[in-house]
């Protein structure tokens, strides 16, 4: 098996964590505010990022002129993204939140081909981003329907923030995944952003919730941090460094197709037709965009038949 075929694997199983981790997190939600479980959680995956780097990458060191982007990425990627994630999810439904975060890779195209260049608009990435997001729409609009107005629009334009927030942390860190092994630059981020988070944690509620706090929330905290934070944000900047970033993003579409899957098999949710529909526009779209539709030139190098 290739890099590239392996590295869509990962990615795949990145996609079926974080579309776990909805569930998984309103379990801590349970005993914990949202802010308090996203301490517990990005410390934990902080202390397995930690323990990793001196074990096994003890000789990788990062410049001192590259720590000011880690520093912003982590407080972009990991503190302030899930501190105005969770306080768009007060203001605004669930069903708006998942469509306006399935833009992300729309952003994220722009973001590398159009500002950025780092890599080439293409009409499959351009044709793969609408089947999938049309699809992601499918599926939502069809179970429970958008709602739209005065009463969400500030917790709707908080996510559409946070949707551009993540599209620019993915095309930002390129630079550093391509200069520095994934691990590493990962590890430093959630390292510098839980720092960012951790003056919170030395006040009397989170003192108290901590004391309160049950295994089974425990649990969930180190679910989250073992695998949809350690494993899948290394594996998301494995994916720009081997696949590009645009190609990376389409991602980000499958995650609410396992969420899906799951409540409809394990929770018994309803499902119906455009569930069936959207599922199979969004592995269309995903499909159509990650394809590289390639030609060899005479010299031999690599050149792409579909720029736009």
């Amino acid at each position: 098996m290739n890099q590239s075929a392996k590295t869509y694997l990962g990615l795949l199983a990145v996609a079926f964590f974080w579309g776990t981790s909805f569930s998984v997190s309103k379990i801590g939600l349970r005993q914990l505010s949202p802010i308090h479980l996203a301490i517990l959680r990005f410390s934990l995956a902080s202390v397995i990022f930690y323990i990793m780097l001196k074990i096994f990458y003890r000789n990788n060191s990062i410049e001192k002129k590259d720590l000011p982007l880690l520093w912003f990425l982590g407080i972009l990627g990991v503190s302030s993204y899930f501190y105005i994630q969770y306080t768009g999810l007060e203001l605004t439904t669930t069903v708006n939140t998942a469509i306006i975060i399935a833009i992300s890779p729309i952003f994220t195209i722009i973001f590398s081909s159009l500002i950025f260049h780092q890599e080439s608009l293409t009409l499959n990435k351009i044709a793969g981003a609408i089947m999938a997001f049309s699809g992601i729409f499918l599926i939502f609009a069809g179970s429970s329907g958008i709602k739209l107005g005065r009463d969400t629009m500030a917790g709707d334009l908080l996510i559409l923030s946070n949707s551009v927030a993540w599209a620019l942390f993915t095309v930002l860190g390129k630079r550093l995944v391509e200069k520095y092994d994934p691990f590493v630059v990962m590890a430093h981020i959630n390292i510098y952003g839980t720092i960012t988070m951790l003056p919170l944690a030395f006040t009397p509620a989170f003192a108290s919730s901590m004391k309160a706090t049950g295994l089974i929330t425990w649990g969930a905290a180190l679910y989250l941090a073992s695998t949809c934070s350690v494993y899948g944000y290394f594996m998301w900047y494995r994916g720009v460094k081997v696949l590009g970033a645009s190609r990376t993003a389409v991602f980000n579409y499958i995650n609410p197709l396992f969420a899906v899957t799951i409540g409809i098999l394990f929770l018994k949710e309803p499902g119906n037709i455009y569930t069936l529909l959207g599922g199979a526009a969004v592995l269309a779209g995903v499909y159509t965009a990650s394809r590289s539709r390639e030609k060899l030139s005479r010299n031999g190098e690599q050149v792409s038949s579909d720029r736009v």
